[in-house]
């Protein structure tokens, strides 16, 4: 009540850019206040139904999803609030503006966003200060993942260059990373996904895995892959097959959307940019439904997009996922939402 009726109409009186910086400093300040994150987690965080996979342990569930928290500003708040695991990011080896401004819109009556927000962060230098002090990996009570991606100006051929480079940033500090080719605000990103350039960049991450983990005399964390659900399904039976033949340990599915669905009223001009929130719901599930009937419900599968009720997480669960990621939902339904979504979440099933 306090959300709807107060702070978010007051957060939705600015620019959504600025209201997000506006949360963003207010969690920050509230991670820094241990005692009261304390308390919150005692009561927020729900372990009812913990879920391990991944080779890790997930008190619940329901997960902060990237782009929310792209610097690690803020998630030892976020652990405090509920989620049941954070991934942080995209971030980039150097740091970048982004796209210009504005570039994040909302439709609250379709309880969607719109962005394109191009990777815009302090750079992976910064993160993993920022992490190693905040939220150090001996410390935290949820699984940590960072999502990386490459830099707006390096040419596609040094792609791996970049994906590489912020592994070996990370990889001490993360419970799991995310490799990002998906996300439609980067020119060209998404030909990463494609035949040319897909194997080479998959197998030389395989390769950089293995080298780093000898190197360190430890595993590598898990690595994880997040698609696009504007590919046709034949394209992702590709991805799908190289990341299994590379070795990748789990899929995300899926990233925002440029292809604006019929949920949108017909009068509405959608601004350039990818779509989430609830219009995203239908094309998330079925690529969700899609790659768990591609591997026989073997690779296990973080469901994200158009989440914003319980039923339309039970769908998620039920078309395939093990693990759920929300952004634009919180935006709509406060801080309060993650606890409140992943307490009435029943278990998952075991992997």
């Amino acid at each position: 009540m306090l959300y709807n009726n107060i702070i978010k109409p007051i957060l939705f009186s600015f620019e959504p850019e600025t209201a997000h910086e506006l949360g963003a400093k207010s969690l920050h300040f509230l991670g820094k206040l241990t005692p009261i994150c304390t308390l919150l987690r005692k009561f927020l965080l729900s372990e009812t139904c913990p879920v391990e996979v991944l080779g890790l342990k997930f008190p619940n569930c329901v997960g902060q999803a990237a782009g929310l928290d792209k610097d690690g500003i803020f998630p030892s708040a976020s652990e405090a609030i509920g989620f049941g695991f954070i991934e942080v990011g995209t971030v980039t080896p150097l740091p970048q503006e982004g796209n210009n401004k504005p570039r994040l819109f909302r439709f609250p009556s379709h309880l969607a966003l719109v962005n394109r927000m191009g990777f815009n962060n302090h750079g992976v230098d910064a993160l993993k200060k920022r992490v190693s002090v905040s939220f150090p990996k001996n410390q935290r009570q949820v699984p940590l993942g960072i999502n990386l991606g490459k830099g707006k100006t390096t040419p596609l051929e040094l792609a791996l260059e970049d994906y590489c480079a912020g592994f070996d940033a990370t990889a001490h500090l993360a419970d799991y990373i995310t490799i990002n080719i998906s996300s439609p605000n980067t020119p060209d990103l998404r030909k990463l996904q494609s035949g040319e350039f897909l194997d080479p960049l998959l197998s030389g991450i395989k390769d950089h895995r293995t080298s780093w983990a000898k190197l360190h005399n430890m595993p590598s964390p898990p690595c994880l892959l997040k698609i696009s659900p504007d590919e046709s399904f034949k394209s992702i039976e590709t991805i799908i097959s190289k990341a299994v033949d590379h070795q990748f340990d789990g899929i995300i599915a899926c990233n925002t959307s440029i292809k604006q669905t019929n949920q949108f009223s017909k009068n509405i001009t959608l601004p350039k940019g990818g779509i989430s929130g609830k219009p995203l719901e239908n094309k998330a599930n079925e690529v969700i439904k899609f790659v768990s009937r591609l591997t026989n419900s073997k690779l296990p599968i973080i469901g994200s997009g158009g989440i914003y009720d319980y039923d339309s997480a039970q769908r998620k669960l039920e078309a395939g996922a093990c693990l759920l990621q929300i952004y634009t939902s919180f935006i709509f339904n406060g801080p309060l939402w993650p606890s409140r979504l992943a307490k009435r979440i029943p278990l998952a099933k075991e992997w």
